[in-house]
């Protein structure tokens, strides 16, 4: 499935070496931003979050139920009135059974560290992720090794 964090946008002209390349060599940041102004269009998380619940059809409710959240705390998630940590973003990447490569996007949007396959627990969420192994089981998964759960 496309990212709906990509879904109907544009695609950059410039690739990341570019824009960097151009940040290295401006004088002033005004200038740079100007210049980049084009190829710095990203989308929100709450923007992602919305893309990826219309693409699995569920609504903020189906959503707060499915992730064992509070409804108040996932209308806020939804409204971005309130910034997930990364376990939050985890739990609802499980539920929305995204890929893992979704998953990395959508923590990325929201500025929270990507799944690293070297860290134990990071491992057992990108292996649950890849095999749609859902909430209940991932948390299983965690606990019986030790680690701290998702829930």
């Amino acid at each position: 499935m496309q990212s709906s964090c990509s879904a109907g946008k544009k695609a950059p002209t410039r690739d990341t070496d570019e824009l960097l390349d151009i940040l290295e060599r401006s004088r002033t940041l005004t200038g740079a931003l100007r210049t980049l102004d084009g190829d710095m269009d990203t989308p929100t998380f709450t923007q992602c979050l919305a893309g990826y619940m219309q693409a699995r059809d569920l609504n903020a409710t189906q959503l707060s139920e499915a992730a064992l959240l509070s409804r108040s705390f996932t209308y806020q998630l939804c409204s971005g009135e309130r910034r997930p940590s990364r376990d939050i973003i985890l739990r609802l990447a499980l539920v929305l059974e995204m890929s893992v490569a979704e998953t990395q996007s959508l923590l990325r949007t929201a500025q929270r560290g990507a799944l690293y396959p070297r860290v134990l627990r990071d491992a057992v969420i990108i292996f649950a992720l890849q095999n749609h192994m859902g909430l209940p089981a991932t948390d299983e998964q965690l606990l019986s090794r030790g680690l701290a759960g998702i829930l």
